[in-house]
This record gives structure tokens, C-alpha cells and sequence, in this order.
């Protein structure tokens, strides 16, 4: 019901709904190349410049979940190109639209001063900014949640077919761009359906089925993408099992932030009520975090980012906590989590805001470089392998040393990683090598292929080495004979 008294007041009743999403669109664009693409990043900046038949070919050995994603963004970076900027842009738009899908499922449940609070606590995550400024599905996956979280609420009201196939489309938007996302959403949907269902009986038996049929519809891309990708488990092995640890780590490793991440989990607790609409919110922000953290102590899946569908709910819900404490506490509130939320959102736009300082190579390898440098990359790492090269392809301009080991380039016929001679028959005697990888190990050639690191560690010393985060870079020259 819209609140009667801004019936004469539209101009008030469109700021209340556009300032939040303005507010989005401002942190989503600021600095938004400030950070370097990281490692998840670079793997789509890899995937766009792959022609179609090459990109499908890769789908077949690695990351096939994230095919239709690969496949949106080509189309989009063939018009758009690949800069940082034109990666990024579309979790920008993601994100503001989100923001706003907030604002109105807030102010659905809870009246305009709702919506306003939900948008706003919404848009000044630290996490929501992190992911708008991120070139991979997380972004759209959070706008898919957030459209489908309100389509379930207006449903459950009414179920008109509109809402029913909006709700399907919604699911099965979140879905196809990452399905352990979808599927969790949904676990939580189901939840909230069964708790309705409780409370109405025999009459919402209706609007029960309907909704299992529209689930079951949105539901497909997910589950096809699982099977499909089921045997490219290599991806998650580097996924630890949930212990305490992980479970202390949680509200920084969601939020960005262990101090906005508190307060919003505080809030969003005790904004829980009664009523349909709070059901749906308690299911959809807390059931996806409970399933996964029980079944990541017996499967390796727990990643904090498998959950970010959760919190378009959250935000709601801590809004709804807000709106108990009168206007001027809650205008208090929202700023106290801004001013928590600053430190982050300042270092997620650091030169290594996202985890990776890949602009760093360009400064230590480009004036050190001298004619005849080769450089040479480990072979394996536990969860990034493809990163180092990706890193020395995009942020090092020419001249630099050549990639002498290489046979053919990363992604190439179906191989994530790229092809190189064996044993390192093809490094030839360089004067100087450069060693570029994603850790800090004190050895250079730590998890080189024995033959390629026998190789070199009979002919060359480290000389001198530097660390950034998940960059590390030794240079080594050839002993005298």
C-alpha cells in the first residue's frame, strides 16, 4: 500500500527510492580502476578474448559454470573492449539495479522509511562495493536475488502467473550465472514456503504447488550447469573444510568488514517478525549461511562469496531492526555503518584492493629489464595457476622478457594452462631469468616440474627478489662455468 501521505508529495516519494541507488552508482564508480584485476578477474578477461569455438572447447575442461557468464560478457566486450573500466562497468549496473530492488522489497514489507533504510544500508556495504568493482557473475548473481526474494514476497500474496514466471526468470538469471548461488537461494526459498505453508494449510496448498512449479522451472539452468561442470572438481580443491576458524572469520569475510559485518548480523537478527513477508526474509538471509557452513565440515565448498545471495535479505532485515528505534536513531545507525564501513571501502580501492597487486610487475620487471631476460613460471599452484601468466601478459608492456618455455598459449584447445617443452630443453642459456608467481615462497622454483627445476637450479642462483600481495617476482642469473 503506497503511504498516503506522499501521495502529495512525489517528489519526496522518488528521492526516497532514487537516493539509494544513486548513492550505489557513486561507491560503484569510485575509483573503479583503482585496483588491479586479480586472479578471478583476469580468468574472465582471458575467457572474452577467446574466439566462440575456443571458449566452448575450454567449457569442456574447466570452469564450465561460468560459460554462460563468459558467454555474456564476449558479446558485451565486443562492443565495450577489455579495459578495466568496460570489465567492471556491468557489476556497476548490476549493483545500482540491485540497490534499487532493495529499496522497493523493503518498502513493500515495511512502508517508504523501510525501503529507504534497506536501500541505503544495502548500497554502503563494503561488500556491495567490493562486487560492483568486480568483472565476475557475483554482482548479477546479487541482482538475480534480490528480484526473485521480492517476486517470492509479492507471490506469496498473490500468485498471479506474472509473478510466477518473473520469479522463475529471476531464479533462473542467479542460477545460470552461478549455481551454487541459485541452489542455496532457493534451499532458503523453500524454507520460507514451507514456514507459509504451515500457516495457511489446506488453502496454500495452491499457491504451494505453483510456487514448486515456478522453482522447479528456475531451477534448471542451475542444476544443468552442476551436472555439466560436476567433474571439474580441480577448481574447489584448494577449498579448506569448515572449522572454528572459518566460522570467527565470517562476518569479515562476507561483509569485507568484521565490524560492519557484526552490526548488520546483529540487526538483521533482531529485525525478524511475524508475518509472511519476514519468513521469507529470516529463510532467504539465514538458511543458505547454515546449509553451506554444515555441509562445508564435510565437503570442501565453503566460500564466503557462495553466499552473497543473502544479502539483499540481510539488509532488509537490519532495516526492519532500524525502524523500531525511531527516524532520528536510525538516520544515526546508517551512519555509524558508513563510518565502520570507510576503512574498507577505502582499501578495496587500493592498488591491491582486490586481494592481488598485479599492477606492481610493470614497476619492478620493466626498468630492471635488460635484452636477453627470459622469464619462466611455476607449473602448478593450489588454487590460481593461470594467474602469473595473465598478470605478465596484461600489466607488462613490451619490451619484456620473453616467455621462452611456452609451446602454446593458456586456454588454448581445451587447456586452461598453458603448453610448454619439456624439461625446459628450449630454455637456452639467457644470462638472466625473471621467476614470476602468485605466493611468497622463498623458493623460486617451488612447484616447477622436477626436470624444468632441475634445469634451472643447475645453472642459476636468485639474486634478488620482491613480494606483493599474491605477486611474487625473484630474478636469477646464470652461475659462471
Amino acid at each position: 500500500m503506497v503511504d498516503q501521505s506522499l501521495r502529495a508529495r512525489p517528489a519526496v516519494w522518488v528521492a526516497s527510492f532514487a537516493l539509494p541507488g544513486l548513492v550505489a552508482a557513486a561507491l560503484g564508480l569510485w575509483r573503479l580502476t583503482g585496483s588491479a584485476l586479480w586472479a578471478d578477474e583476469l580468468a574472465t578477461w582471458g575467457a572474452v578474448r577467446l574466439s566462440w569455438s575456443q571458449l566452448w572447447q575450454l567449457s569442456g575442461s574447466v570452469d564450465a559454470v561460468l560459460t554462460p557468464y563468459y558467454g555474456l560478457m564476449k558479446a558485451y566486450t565486443a562492443v565495450a573492449g577489455t579495459s578495466t573500466l568496460a570489465l567492471r562497468m556491468p557489476s556497476v549496473v548490476a549493483i545500482t539495479l540491485a540497490t534499487l530492488v532493495v529499496t522497493v522489497l523493503g518498502r513493500r514489507v515495511g512502508g517508504t522509511g523501510m525501503g529507504l533504510l534497506a536501500g541505503l544500508i544495502f548500497a554502503t556495504l563494503p561488500v556491495t562495493s567490493r562486487y560492483a568493482q568486480e568483472a565476475r557473475s557475483y554482482a548479477a548473481v546479487i541482482l538475480g536475488a534480490a528480484l526473485a526474494l521480492l517476486l517470492l514476497v509479492l507471490a506469496l500474496e498473490r500468485p498471479t502467473p506474472a509473478r510466477l514466471i518473473g520469479y522463475a526468470a529471476a531464479v533462473g538469471f542467479a542460477g545460470m550465472l552461478h549455481p551454487l548461488n541459485g541452489l542455496l537461494m532457493l534451499v532458503g526459498h523453500a524454507t520460507a514456503v514451507g514456514w507459509w505453508q504451515l500457516g495457511h494449510h489446506t488453502d496454500g496448498w495452491r499457491t504451494t504447488r505453483r510456487w514448486a512449479a515456478a522453482a522447479l522451472v528456475g531451477a534448471l539452468p542451475a542444476l544443468g550447469l552442476s551436472v555439466w561442470g560436476s567433474g571439474q572438481t580441480a577448481q574447489v580443491s584448494w577449498i579448506a573444510l569448515v572449522n572454528l576458524s572459518a566460522l570467527q572469520a565470517f562476518p569479515e569475510r562476507l561483509f569485507h568488514s568484521a565490524a560492519v559485518g557484526g552490526f548488520i548480523l546483529v540487526l538483521a537478527v533482531l529485525g525478524v517478525r511475524r508475518g509472511a513477508a519476514h519468513v521469507c526474509l529470516a529463510a532467504a538471509a539465514f538458511v543458505p549461511v547454515v546449509l553451506l557452513f554444515l555441509v562445508g565440515t564435510h565437503l570442501q565448498v565453503w566460500v564466503a562469496r557462495y553466499v552473497l545471495v543473502v544479502l539483499p535479505a540481510m539488509a532488509v532485515l537490519a532495516a526492519s531492526a532500524l525502524t523500531r528505534i525511531g527516524r532520528a536513531h536510525a538516520i544515526v545507525a546508517v551512519c555509524l555503518a558508513t563510518i565502520l564501513a570507510y576503512p574498507a571501502q577505502v582499501t578495496i580501492r587500493a592498488q591491491a584492493g582486490h586481494s592481488q597487486d598485479s599492477f606492481r610487475i610493470a614497476a619492478v620487471i620493466g626498468p630492471r629489464y635488460r635484452p636477453g631476460d627470459v622469464v619462466v613460471f611455476p607449473d602448478t599452484h593450489p588454487s590460481i595457476p593461470w594467474s602469473p601468466r595473465d598478470i605478465y601478459e596484461r600489466y607488462l608492456p613490451t619490451p619484456r622478457p620473453p616467455d621462452v618455455l611456452r609451446t602454446a598459449p593458456q586456454r588454448t584447445n581445451g587447456r586452461f594452462l598453458a603448453m610448454e617443452c619439456p624439461d625446459a630443453v628450449c630454455l637456452g642459456t639467457p644470462p638472466r631469468l625473471w621467476v614470476v608467481r602468485v605466493d611468497n615462497a622463498t623458493d623460486p622454483l617451488k612447484d616447477m616440474a622436477p626436470g624444468k627445476q632441475q634445469r634451472i637450479r643447475k645453472d642459476y642462483r636468485s639474486i634478488q627478489r620482491w613480494q606483493s600481495p599474491l605477486l611474487g617476482i625473484s630474478l636469477m642469473e646464470r652461475m659462471p662455468t
